[in-house]
Parts: structure tokens; C-alpha cells; sequence
């Protein structure tokens, strides 16, 4: 315990002499007592505790701490080295918080006092970094046909250092705000970038040709620190087209390298390449020439009209409209070869029209039912029905399931699956529907004349068009 004897005392502690050798052996114990009551023998010693860390990213929050390895502190005085911070910039608080609104390096000093007006001063530096600014990007529309124009917003985007300073309005020394000094909008087409400093112009722009585009926006702030985001903007439509191996192509697949395309009026499948359409390969249609209640549709060739074309399990899947059969078949062997069908499928229950293969089912349209089948590859049989919201069952080609001029344009044709979607041709549109309930959840005008044929190469749609009074053609569509 300190012992307050005035400035005697003080005196006595600071000049004392010890008399002789013998009194420090017989007096030591008297010697600790004295000098025990005397403060510059056990002077204060200010320590400084941070917390969580000395440095951060502005606005960065300490909480600071103060206490003295000996002696007793009666008083405290805290400078945090931030005069733009105004008032907040001192504290006598035991404990204070500050938060360093800018970057920069900052000396934090802390003095204490004991009761006899003794001091002690130490420091510790605060290393604050620039905080990165915040970049927000928005759009609307992100999504319909070509031409496509779209309205920009960067007006969200901001900078947390002029957030954090703006708090600090009685800052003795003024430090400027922090800011967004530029930001550059590039629209993903290949058209010029757009360059500006002020994020609360609105933005306009035109999407031209079909594609899956990213707009980015980067945005550099007062102290050269830059952030990026970006956004996706879907342009419907025809990308590329290229000429159908036939006049009326119709069931179409893709094996992963290859696309598969069928053909009404030659009855034959072409093996196609992607990129230019060439015809790599061909052979006939599969069906059964003699079949009891055959189902001819169109020229009254036996030898098989291949409607939908599917790929799934290393096979083409192939829905016959001549004989209402679904054959699978090894598409890399000659048709003589016994290995060619390896499966054929046949139910009373549906006609098979478009076919798609996807999450370990068959999904096939049946003009007659205006339905959806969704069967097992093993057999064929039916596990569930879909129906399109609006699409009625074709009443006339049910009573009369030969004739040619019984089918309707606004019953599902062909058909597609992908990431759990059923993409549906229905007249001159497309529609996308949730495979497990039939609800749709977008449709997109279909090109061409006679839309039929669907498959997926990617995230495009590729889909034939039996063309009508013109020539067949592939088209890949963007699509949502």
C-alpha cells in the first residue's frame, strides 16, 4: 500500500544515506519499509492491450485498453494519431473503441497518471488498409428476344470509406471523402465499353444478336482499388442456322460429338457435324415392315418415318411414326448388323412422337393425348403423364389415327430435356416446362416455319424446321 508523508518524506526517500555498512544488515528490513513508500521506486508503467488486431480494413474498429505493470493508475489520456475523426480523436475512458474511418498508418498514445501526478506514456501503431469499393450491377430486362434493349443501374455501387467518414460531420482537420472515382461498364457483346465517373447516370443498351452475354462493371475507387461484378443477360433467339440434310427434318440428338438428325420424306438419319452441317454419315429409318394396324403417317412407306431422335445409354433412341414403335439402336453399326437394334419398346398406352431422353427416363409427346410419357428405357412402360397447361387431347386423331391432315399444330411435337426441363415444341412456340409437374416457366417463339425437332448441345437449343413451303433447316437457339 503507498504511504502519502508529504514532501518530507519525498525528500527523505530521494536523499537518504545509509550511515554505515552495519545498519544495512541490522536495518534491511526497516530499508524495504521506507523505500516501499516511495512512488519513484515503483514508478507506473502504461501498457496498451488491442483488440481484435493492429491492423484492418477501413472503417476499422479497436478496442483499446490501458493498464500499468506497476503502480496504481488514478487517470488516463488517450490520442489516436485520427484528427479527422474530430472529438472522437481523445479519450479518458479506461477502455475506449475507436474506428479509423480512412486508411493510413496511425499512432494511438496513451499517458497515465497515479495520485501524485506521476505519468507513464507508451504507443502502438494502427496500420488501416483501403477498403475495396463496392460494385453492384442491375439490369432489367435480363432476358427476351433479340433486339434486346436493357436498362443499367451502377447506382448501388459505393465506396465504404466515404460511408464510414460521413459519420465524422464535427472532424476538426476535414479528410476527404472516399469515393468512386471511375467505373467501366463492358455489355458482353463485343460493342464498346462504356466509361464514366458519375454511377448515378442510368444506362442504356442494345443487344442486337441472340447469345448468352455477361455484362461486368469494375469500379476503382479514390485510391486506385478496384472491384468487379458482373451479370448475365440472355438475347433469345437463332444464333446460327445451318442446312438440313433433308427437306423435313424432323427428330434431332446429340451424342456428346455429333448431331443426329431424322428426316420425314427420305426416312433416313444423318450423322451431322456441328459446326457447318455437313452429313458425315446416313442410313434408313428403323421400323417393322409388316406390322398388324401399322400407323402410316404421310408417304406410305413401311420402311420407317422417323419421328423424335433421342441420345441416352451409349444408343439412339428412335420414335418410329410408321409403326408407332420406340427402337434403340447402335447408330456406328450397319442396319443389317444384328447389333444395330439393340431394344425395340411398343405400348398400347401412347404414340410416340417427340422423344427425349433424361434423368433415367424416356420422356415421349403423343399427338393423340396431347400428353406427356414419361416411361422406363427398360420397357417402356408408363410411369407418369404429363399435361400442358392449355393443350387438350387432339380429339380428330384419335378417331382417326391415319390420317395425315389430323395433326395439329398446337400439340406437343418435339421434346427435350435438360437440368430437370422439359422444352416442348407446341405450334410456332417452345415452351419450357418443370418435369415434374408439367407447369411451364418460360416459352420463346420457335424460328422458321415448322418447328418440330429438340435437343440440347450445351446450353443451346438446337431445333429442326420441317420448313414448310422452304427448305429444312438446324437452328441453335438461346433460349432461358
Amino acid at each position: 500500500m503507498k504511504r502519502k508523508l508529504g514532501s518530507d518524506l519525498r525528500s527523505t526517500c530521494r536523499s537518504r544515506r545509509l550511515r554505515n555498512a552495519g545498519w544495512v544488515l541490522a536495518g534491511i528490513v526497516s530499508l524495504a519499509a521506507v523505500l516501499a513508500g516511495c512512488d519513484f521506486v515503483f514508478p507506473l508503467q502504461a501498457v496498451i492491450t488491442v483488440s481484435p488486431s493492429t491492423t484492418g480494413v477501413a472503417p476499422f474498429s479497436v478496442s483499446f485498453s490501458s493498464t500499468s505493470s506497476t503502480g496504481s493508475i488514478a487517470a488516463r489520456y488517450w490520442e489516436f494519431g485520427d484528427p479527422g475523426s474530430g472529438p472522437s480523436n481523445t479519450s479518458t475512458q479506461a477502455s475506449p473503441t475507436h474506428t479509423f474511418s480512412d486508411d493510413g498508418l496511425y499512432l494511438v498514445s496513451l499517458t497515465v497518471y497515479d495520485a501524485d501526478g506521476f505519468s507513464s506514456t507508451t504507443s502502438v501503431s494502427i496500420q488501416v488498409a483501403n477498403a475495396f469499393p463496392s460494385a453492384a450491377l442491375a439490369a432489367f430486362p435480363i432476358r427476351g428476344p433479340a433486339p434486346l434493349t436493357v436498362q443499367f443501374d451502377v447506382s448501388s455501387s459505393f465506396d465504404p470509406a466515404n460511408a464510414s467518414e460521413s459519420v465524422n460531420p464535427q472532424a476538426i482537420v476535414p479528410v476527404p471523402l472516399g469515393s468512386i472515382v471511375s467505373f467501366t461498364l463492358d455489355f458482353g457483346d463485343g460493342t464498346q465499353p462504356v466509361v464514366g465517373t458519375d454511377v448515378s447516370v442510368p444506362l442504356s443498351h442494345t443487344y442486337m444478336v441472340p447469345g448468352y452475354w455477361t455484362a461486368s462493371l469494375t469500379v476503382m475507387d479514390d485510391d486506385g482499388a478496384v472491384t468487379a461484378t458482373s451479370l448475365d443477360i440472355t438475347v433469345e433467339g437463332a444464333a446460327i442456322s445451318l442446312p438440313a440434310p433433308g427437306s423435313d427434318p424432323a427428330g434431332i440428338a446429340f451424342d456428346g460429338a455429333f448431331l443426329w438428325v431424322g428426316d420425314f420424306t427420305t426416312q433416313m438419319i444423318y450423322k451431322v457435324r456441328l459446326t457447318d452441317g455437313a452429313v458425315l454419315a446416313s442410313f434408313a429409318a428403323p421400323a417393322t415392315p409388316t406390322v398388324p394396324n401399322a400407323i402410316i403417317i404421310g408417304p406410305g412407306d413401311p420402311a420407317g418415318m422417323p419421328g423424335g431422335l433421342a441420345w441416352g445409354e451409349g444408343a439412339l433412341w428412335v420414335a418410329s411414326l410408321s409403326d408407332g414403335k420406340i427402337y434403340k439402336i447402335n447408330p456406328y453399326v450397319p442396319r443389317t448388323d444384328p447389333s444395330h437394334i439393340q431394344a425395340i419398346l411398343e405400348n398400347p398406352a401412347y404414340t410416340p412422337n417427340g422423344i427425349a431422353y433424361g434423368g433415367g427416363y424416356l420422356w415421349t409427346t403423343d399427338l393423340a393425348t396431347g400428353l406427356i410419357y414419361q416411361l422406363l428405357p427398360s420397357s417402356g412402360a408408363v410411369v407418369a403423364t404429363l399435361q400442358i397447361p392449355g393443350v387438350g387431347a387432339n380429339d380428330l386423331f384419335a378417331s382417326d389415327r391415319r390420317s395425315p391432315e389430323a395433326i395439329v399444330t398446337d400439340l406437343p411435337t418435339g421434346i427435350a430435356w435438360h437440368n430437370g426441363m422439359l422444352w416442348v415444341t407446341l405450334g410456332d412456340e417452345i415452351v419450357k416446362l418443370l418435369a415434374a409437374t408439367g407447369s411451364i416457366q418460360a416459352t420463346v417463339d420457335a424460328p422458321g416455319n415448322a418447328p418440330y425437332g429438340l435437343e440440347f448441345v450445351g446450353t443451346y437449343l438446337w431445333n429442326t424446321d420441317t420448313g414448310g413451303p422452304a427448305a429444312g433447316t438446324l437452328y441453335q437457339m438461346v433460349v432461358p
